[in-house]
Protein backbone atom coordinates (compact mmCIF):
# COMPACT_ATOMS: atom_id res chain seq x y z
CA UNK A 1 0.00 0.00 0.00
CA UNK A 2 1.21 3.50 -0.68
CA UNK A 3 2.48 5.58 2.63
CA UNK A 4 2.77 9.04 2.41
CA UNK A 5 4.84 10.06 6.39
CA UNK A 6 3.72 12.78 8.05
CA UNK A 7 5.30 15.84 9.04
CA UNK A 8 5.39 18.34 11.81
CA UNK A 9 5.47 22.05 12.12
CA UNK A 10 9.05 21.94 10.76
CA UNK A 11 8.82 19.97 7.54
CA UNK A 12 10.36 16.95 9.68
CA UNK A 13 9.28 13.53 9.34
CA UNK A 14 6.76 11.85 12.14
CA UNK A 15 8.37 8.92 13.07
CA UNK A 16 6.30 5.96 12.46
CA UNK A 17 4.88 3.54 14.82
CA UNK A 18 2.94 0.14 14.50
CA UNK A 19 0.13 -0.84 17.32
CA UNK A 20 -0.07 -4.42 17.66
CA UNK A 21 -1.29 -6.99 20.19
CA UNK A 22 0.76 -9.13 22.21
CA UNK A 23 -0.55 -12.27 20.99
CA UNK A 24 -0.09 -11.36 17.13
CA UNK A 25 3.72 -9.60 18.16
CA UNK A 26 4.69 -13.30 19.28
CA UNK A 27 3.00 -15.28 16.98
CA UNK A 28 5.67 -16.59 14.13
CA UNK A 29 3.12 -18.01 12.29
CA UNK A 30 2.03 -15.03 11.05
CA UNK A 31 2.60 -14.15 7.06
CA UNK A 32 0.09 -10.96 6.25
CA UNK A 33 -1.06 -8.15 8.53
CA UNK A 34 -4.17 -6.19 7.90
CA UNK A 35 -5.44 -3.25 9.65
CA UNK A 36 -5.32 0.62 8.42
CA UNK A 37 -3.07 3.47 8.58
CA UNK A 38 -3.55 6.62 9.71
CA UNK A 39 -1.93 9.19 7.59
CA UNK A 40 -2.40 12.19 10.09
CA UNK A 41 -0.39 10.45 12.88
CA UNK A 42 1.70 7.77 11.63
CA UNK A 43 0.01 4.86 13.04
CA UNK A 44 -0.21 1.19 11.76
CA UNK A 45 -3.16 -0.37 13.88
CA UNK A 46 -2.69 -4.22 13.05
CA UNK A 47 -6.38 -5.60 14.06
CA UNK A 48 -6.53 -8.63 15.76
CA UNK A 49 -6.28 -11.56 14.37
CA UNK A 50 -10.29 -11.90 14.82
CA UNK A 51 -10.82 -8.47 13.02
CA UNK A 52 -8.53 -8.88 10.02
CA UNK A 53 -11.20 -9.52 7.57
CA UNK A 54 -12.52 -6.16 9.01
CA UNK A 55 -8.81 -4.16 7.45
CA UNK A 56 -6.95 -3.27 4.59
CA UNK A 57 -3.80 -5.24 3.80
CA UNK A 58 -1.17 -3.69 5.18
CA UNK A 59 2.42 -6.21 4.52
CA UNK A 60 4.02 -9.38 4.88
CA UNK A 61 5.74 -11.10 8.09
CA UNK A 62 9.16 -11.92 6.39
CA UNK A 63 10.77 -15.52 8.13
CA UNK A 64 13.57 -15.32 10.09
CA UNK A 65 16.72 -13.64 9.05
CA UNK A 66 15.14 -12.19 5.89
CA UNK A 67 15.91 -8.77 4.77
CA UNK A 68 13.71 -5.90 5.20
CA UNK A 69 12.07 -4.45 1.55
CA UNK A 70 12.90 -1.60 1.20
CA UNK A 71 9.93 -0.44 -0.75
CA UNK A 72 6.87 -1.28 1.48
CA UNK A 73 5.62 -1.74 5.14
CA UNK A 74 6.63 -5.33 6.32
CA UNK A 75 7.31 -7.18 9.45
CA UNK A 76 10.81 -9.38 10.36
CA UNK A 77 10.01 -12.29 12.60
CA UNK A 78 12.84 -12.36 15.62
CA UNK A 79 13.70 -14.12 18.53
CA UNK A 80 11.73 -11.63 20.84
CA UNK A 81 8.78 -11.26 18.03
CA UNK A 82 7.94 -9.26 14.81
CA UNK A 83 9.62 -6.34 14.00
CA UNK A 84 8.66 -4.13 11.47
CA UNK A 85 10.05 -2.10 8.42
CA UNK A 86 8.95 0.92 6.35
CA UNK A 87 11.47 1.51 3.61
CA UNK A 88 13.68 -0.44 5.16
CA UNK A 89 13.89 1.41 8.05
CA UNK A 90 13.18 0.02 11.46
CA UNK A 91 9.85 1.64 13.01
CA UNK A 92 8.79 1.86 16.94
CA UNK A 93 6.41 -0.98 17.41
CA UNK A 94 4.05 -0.40 20.61
CA UNK A 95 2.24 -3.98 22.04
CA UNK A 96 -0.79 -4.31 24.30
CA UNK A 97 -2.25 -7.02 26.15
CA UNK A 98 -5.79 -6.89 24.38
CA UNK A 99 -8.23 -7.40 27.22
CA UNK A 100 -6.68 -5.37 29.66
CA UNK A 101 -6.01 -2.14 27.30
CA UNK A 102 -9.67 -2.17 26.21
CA UNK A 103 -11.12 -2.15 29.61
CA UNK A 104 -8.02 -0.57 31.85
CA UNK A 105 -9.80 2.34 32.22
CA UNK A 106 -13.12 -0.12 34.49
CA UNK A 107 -10.56 -1.09 36.52
CA UNK A 108 -11.28 -0.21 40.18
CA UNK A 109 -15.04 0.12 38.93
CA UNK A 110 -15.51 -2.96 37.04
CA UNK A 111 -13.43 -5.58 37.55
CA UNK A 112 -12.69 -7.83 34.31
CA UNK A 113 -11.90 -11.03 35.41
CA UNK A 114 -15.54 -10.58 36.82
CA UNK A 115 -17.65 -9.47 33.51
CA UNK A 116 -15.78 -11.08 31.55
CA UNK A 117 -17.78 -14.25 32.90
CA UNK A 118 -21.71 -12.77 32.44
CA UNK A 119 -23.55 -13.85 29.89
CA UNK A 120 -26.17 -11.29 28.49
CA UNK A 121 -28.95 -12.55 26.56
CA UNK A 122 -31.03 -9.56 24.80
CA UNK A 123 -34.25 -10.16 23.51
CA UNK A 124 -35.01 -7.26 20.64
CA UNK A 125 -32.09 -6.21 19.26
CA UNK A 126 -33.63 -2.36 18.27
CA UNK A 127 -32.74 0.83 19.86
CA UNK A 128 -32.66 -0.33 22.93
CA UNK A 129 -31.47 -3.34 22.75
CA UNK A 130 -28.47 -2.58 20.83
CA UNK A 131 -27.44 0.21 23.40
CA UNK A 132 -28.07 -2.30 25.66
CA UNK A 133 -25.41 -4.37 24.21
CA UNK A 134 -22.82 -1.95 23.20
CA UNK A 135 -22.41 -0.48 26.86
CA UNK A 136 -22.02 -4.33 28.31
CA UNK A 137 -19.69 -4.62 25.91
CA UNK A 138 -18.09 -1.69 26.65
CA UNK A 139 -18.20 -2.81 30.72
CA UNK A 140 -16.60 -6.10 29.63
CA UNK A 141 -19.17 -8.53 29.09
CA UNK A 142 -17.70 -11.25 27.14
CA UNK A 143 -20.82 -13.51 26.41
CA UNK A 144 -23.88 -12.60 24.39
CA UNK A 145 -27.28 -14.41 22.93
CA UNK A 146 -28.81 -12.43 20.52
CA UNK A 147 -31.90 -12.63 19.28
CA UNK A 148 -34.28 -10.63 17.13
CA UNK A 149 -36.12 -11.53 13.96
CA UNK A 150 -36.01 -8.03 12.37
CA UNK A 151 -33.92 -6.48 9.13
CA UNK A 152 -32.10 -2.79 9.86
CA UNK A 153 -34.00 -0.48 7.76
CA UNK A 154 -33.14 2.82 7.06
CA UNK A 155 -35.73 4.81 9.40
CA UNK A 156 -33.93 2.44 12.32
CA UNK A 157 -30.97 4.49 11.85
CA UNK A 158 -31.36 7.07 13.51
CA UNK A 159 -31.86 5.37 17.06
CA UNK A 160 -29.71 2.78 16.49
CA UNK A 161 -26.21 1.81 17.28
CA UNK A 162 -25.69 0.27 13.84
CA UNK A 163 -25.65 2.65 10.67
CA UNK A 164 -25.99 2.92 7.09
CA UNK A 165 -23.48 -0.02 6.38
CA UNK A 166 -25.96 -2.55 8.27
CA UNK A 167 -28.94 -2.07 6.80
CA UNK A 168 -30.22 -4.95 4.84
CA UNK A 169 -28.66 -7.26 7.44
CA UNK A 170 -30.77 -9.02 10.52
CA UNK A 171 -30.13 -6.52 13.30
CA UNK A 172 -28.69 -9.69 15.20
CA UNK A 173 -25.31 -9.67 12.52
CA UNK A 174 -25.06 -6.27 12.85
CA UNK A 175 -25.28 -5.96 16.29
CA UNK A 176 -22.61 -8.68 16.90
CA UNK A 177 -20.46 -7.30 14.30
CA UNK A 178 -19.90 -4.03 16.13
CA UNK A 179 -19.62 -5.96 20.28
CA UNK A 180 -16.69 -7.76 18.38
CA UNK A 181 -15.17 -4.21 17.34
CA UNK A 182 -15.27 -3.24 20.75
CA UNK A 183 -14.27 -6.71 21.92
CA UNK A 184 -12.81 -8.87 19.34
CA UNK A 185 -12.88 -12.09 22.06
CA UNK A 186 -16.28 -12.01 22.91
CA UNK A 187 -18.30 -15.49 22.36
CA UNK A 188 -21.49 -14.45 20.68
CA UNK A 189 -24.56 -16.65 19.62
CA UNK A 190 -27.76 -14.90 17.32
CA UNK A 191 -31.25 -16.23 16.60
CA UNK A 192 -32.89 -14.78 14.04
CA UNK A 193 -36.51 -15.06 14.99
CA UNK A 194 -38.72 -14.73 18.61
CA UNK A 195 -37.77 -15.94 21.74
CA UNK A 196 -40.36 -18.19 22.36
CA UNK A 197 -38.79 -20.11 19.40
CA UNK A 198 -35.20 -20.11 20.40
CA UNK A 199 -33.64 -23.30 20.34
CA UNK A 200 -32.22 -24.78 24.04
CA UNK A 201 -28.91 -25.91 23.28
CA UNK A 202 -28.03 -22.16 22.43
CA UNK A 203 -29.08 -21.39 26.22
CA UNK A 204 -28.16 -24.35 27.00
CA UNK A 205 -24.47 -23.90 25.75
CA UNK A 206 -24.43 -19.93 27.35
CA UNK A 207 -26.14 -19.62 30.50
CA UNK A 208 -24.50 -20.15 33.87
CA UNK A 209 -26.58 -20.32 36.67
CA UNK A 210 -25.86 -16.88 38.68
CA UNK A 211 -24.20 -15.66 36.09
CA UNK A 212 -26.64 -14.86 33.39
CA UNK A 213 -28.70 -12.01 32.49
CA UNK A 214 -31.99 -12.06 30.17
CA UNK A 215 -32.89 -8.04 28.74
CA UNK A 216 -36.20 -7.81 27.60
CA UNK A 217 -35.70 -4.51 24.60
CA UNK A 218 -38.37 -5.62 22.45
CA UNK A 219 -42.10 -3.60 22.07
CA UNK A 220 -44.42 -6.37 23.89
CA UNK A 221 -45.36 -8.24 27.28
CA UNK A 222 -45.69 -11.24 25.67
CA UNK A 223 -41.71 -11.44 25.12
CA UNK A 224 -41.00 -10.47 28.33
CA UNK A 225 -43.53 -12.92 29.73
CA UNK A 226 -41.68 -15.78 28.12
CA UNK A 227 -38.34 -14.13 28.73
CA UNK A 228 -38.46 -13.74 32.21
CA UNK A 229 -39.77 -17.52 32.49
CA UNK A 230 -36.92 -18.98 30.44
CA UNK A 231 -35.11 -16.81 32.84
CA UNK A 232 -36.42 -18.58 35.88
CA UNK A 233 -35.53 -21.95 34.24
CA UNK A 234 -31.84 -20.94 34.18
CA UNK A 235 -31.67 -19.47 37.43
CA UNK A 236 -30.56 -16.33 35.43
CA UNK A 237 -31.69 -12.35 36.40
CA UNK A 238 -34.20 -10.81 33.92
CA UNK A 239 -35.02 -7.47 33.15
CA UNK A 240 -37.11 -5.77 30.99
CA UNK A 241 -36.78 -1.98 29.61
CA UNK A 242 -40.10 -0.85 28.06
CA UNK A 243 -41.49 2.81 26.56
CA UNK A 244 -45.05 4.19 26.75
CA UNK A 245 -46.11 6.40 23.76
CA UNK A 246 -43.34 8.86 22.15
CA UNK A 247 -41.12 7.66 24.24
CA UNK A 248 -42.20 10.00 26.86
CA UNK A 249 -41.89 7.60 29.55
CA UNK A 250 -40.57 4.97 30.48
CA UNK A 251 -40.80 1.10 32.74
CA UNK A 252 -37.50 -1.04 33.73
CA UNK A 253 -38.76 -4.38 35.61
CA UNK A 254 -36.25 -6.75 37.31
CA UNK A 255 -36.24 -10.15 38.87
CA UNK A 256 -33.55 -12.13 40.71
CA UNK A 257 -33.86 -15.49 40.45
CA UNK A 258 -34.58 -17.55 44.19
CA UNK A 259 -35.51 -13.98 46.11
CA UNK A 260 -39.40 -14.72 45.99
CA UNK A 261 -39.71 -11.90 44.08
CA UNK A 262 -42.95 -11.58 41.73
CA UNK A 263 -42.21 -12.60 38.27
CA UNK A 264 -42.97 -10.53 34.92
CA UNK A 265 -46.29 -12.08 34.53
CA UNK A 266 -47.68 -11.57 37.63
CA UNK A 267 -46.50 -8.10 37.79
CA UNK A 268 -47.51 -6.52 34.55
CA UNK A 269 -47.93 -9.66 32.07
CA UNK A 270 -50.62 -10.73 30.46
CA UNK A 271 -52.67 -14.21 31.10
CA UNK A 272 -52.90 -15.45 27.76
CA UNK A 273 -49.42 -16.12 26.50
CA UNK A 274 -51.20 -17.27 22.82
CA UNK A 275 -53.16 -14.53 22.31
CA UNK A 276 -51.50 -11.71 19.72
CA UNK A 277 -49.96 -9.08 20.90
CA UNK A 278 -51.95 -6.09 21.73
CA UNK A 279 -51.30 -2.30 21.58
CA UNK A 280 -50.18 -1.52 25.12
CA UNK A 281 -48.30 1.63 27.16
CA UNK A 282 -44.84 -0.98 26.42
CA UNK A 283 -44.75 0.08 23.30
CA UNK A 284 -43.64 3.54 22.44
CA UNK A 285 -46.22 4.45 19.64
CA UNK A 286 -49.87 5.45 20.03
CA UNK A 287 -51.88 3.91 17.10
CA UNK A 288 -54.57 1.05 17.87
CA UNK A 289 -53.94 -0.73 14.95
CA UNK A 290 -50.22 -2.00 15.99
CA UNK A 291 -50.03 -4.18 12.19
CA UNK A 292 -49.61 -1.08 10.99
CA UNK A 293 -46.59 0.14 12.58
CA UNK A 294 -44.20 1.09 10.72
CA UNK A 295 -41.87 2.56 13.14
CA UNK A 296 -42.05 3.42 16.35
CA UNK A 297 -42.26 7.95 17.28
CA UNK A 298 -39.97 8.59 19.87
CA UNK A 299 -36.32 10.56 19.46
CA UNK A 300 -32.85 8.74 20.35
CA UNK A 301 -32.06 10.97 23.24
CA UNK A 302 -35.45 10.15 25.63
CA UNK A 303 -34.89 5.99 24.17
CA UNK A 304 -30.90 6.32 25.19
CA UNK A 305 -31.87 8.49 29.17
CA UNK A 306 -34.54 5.84 30.16
CA UNK A 307 -32.19 3.00 28.62
CA UNK A 308 -28.91 4.10 30.15
CA UNK A 309 -30.61 3.20 33.54
CA UNK A 310 -31.39 0.04 33.11
CA UNK A 311 -27.94 -0.63 32.08
CA UNK A 312 -26.80 0.49 35.46
CA UNK A 313 -28.78 -1.76 36.72
CA UNK A 314 -28.16 -4.64 34.84
CA UNK A 315 -24.74 -3.86 35.40
CA UNK A 316 -25.68 -3.74 39.35
CA UNK A 317 -27.07 -7.18 39.27
CA UNK A 318 -24.58 -8.72 37.16
CA UNK A 319 -21.99 -8.27 40.06
CA UNK A 320 -24.57 -8.38 43.06
CA UNK A 321 -22.92 -11.54 43.84
CA UNK A 322 -19.15 -9.85 44.03
CA UNK A 323 -18.99 -9.05 47.62
CA UNK A 324 -16.22 -5.59 46.76
CA UNK A 325 -18.86 -4.09 43.94
CA UNK A 326 -20.86 -0.55 45.36
CA UNK A 327 -24.36 -0.85 43.44
CA UNK A 328 -25.03 2.11 41.61
CA UNK A 329 -28.86 1.88 41.47
CA UNK A 330 -29.96 -1.29 43.01
CA UNK A 331 -30.41 -0.85 46.28
CA UNK A 332 -32.37 2.52 45.40
CA UNK A 333 -34.64 1.11 43.28
CA UNK A 334 -37.87 -1.37 43.46
CA UNK A 335 -38.56 -4.01 41.26
CA UNK A 336 -40.64 -1.84 38.96
CA UNK A 337 -39.67 1.36 38.26
CA UNK A 338 -40.80 4.62 36.32
CA UNK A 339 -38.85 6.92 34.36
CA UNK A 340 -40.56 10.06 32.43
CA UNK A 341 -38.57 12.26 30.04
CA UNK A 342 -41.13 15.35 30.10
CA UNK A 343 -43.83 15.92 32.25
CA UNK A 344 -45.51 18.05 29.79
CA UNK A 345 -49.32 17.35 28.79
CA UNK A 346 -48.56 18.38 25.20
CA UNK A 347 -46.11 15.58 24.62
CA UNK A 348 -47.42 12.86 26.79
CA UNK A 349 -51.19 13.22 27.51
CA UNK A 350 -53.04 13.04 30.66
CA UNK A 351 -50.87 10.40 31.99
CA UNK A 352 -48.11 12.88 32.58
CA UNK A 353 -49.88 13.67 35.43
CA UNK A 354 -48.55 10.76 37.73
CA UNK A 355 -45.04 12.82 37.78
CA UNK A 356 -44.36 15.44 39.02
CA UNK A 357 -41.32 17.10 37.36
CA UNK A 358 -39.54 16.47 34.46
CA UNK A 359 -36.91 13.19 34.35
CA UNK A 360 -38.55 11.28 37.52
CA UNK A 361 -37.31 8.14 38.53
CA UNK A 362 -39.58 6.85 41.18
CA UNK A 363 -38.39 4.71 43.99
CA UNK A 364 -41.87 3.89 45.88
CA UNK A 365 -43.76 1.91 43.62
CA UNK A 366 -44.80 -2.11 44.41
CA UNK A 367 -45.63 -4.85 42.23
CA UNK A 368 -47.29 -8.06 43.66
CA UNK A 369 -47.93 -11.54 43.43
CA UNK A 370 -50.71 -12.76 40.92
CA UNK A 371 -54.54 -14.31 42.69
CA UNK A 372 -52.42 -18.28 41.13
CA UNK A 373 -49.62 -17.74 42.99
CA UNK A 374 -50.56 -17.18 46.46
CA UNK A 375 -47.72 -15.18 47.57
CA UNK A 376 -44.59 -17.10 45.72
CA UNK A 377 -43.49 -17.27 41.89
CA UNK A 378 -45.29 -20.39 39.98
CA UNK A 379 -42.69 -20.55 37.67
CA UNK A 380 -39.67 -21.31 40.51
CA UNK A 381 -41.86 -23.81 41.88
CA UNK A 382 -42.00 -25.65 38.82
CA UNK A 383 -38.36 -25.51 38.60
CA UNK A 384 -37.68 -27.30 41.78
Amino acid sequence: MEIKRPKNFFGEDIPLTVFISEEQLHNKDCIKVYGRYFEDTGIFNVFPAELSDKGEYLGDVLPEGSLPSVECFCGVITNDGIEFYWSGEKIVTESYGLYQSIFSRNKGILETDVMKKKCAVIIGCGSVGSLVAMELARAGVEKYVLCDADTLEYHNVCRHQCGIEDVGDLKVNALKRKILNINPKASIKTFGGIIQNIPKDILDEMCVPFETIFVGCGDNRTADVYANKIAIYFDAAFISIGFWERAYAGEIFYHLPHKNMPCYKCALGSGDLSGRVEANHHVYSNQENVESVKFEPGISVDINFITSIGIKLIIDILNSTNEEYIPRLLNNLKQYTLICNTSDPAIGGEMVEIFSYPLQVTTSLVVGFGKECDGKCNFELEGK
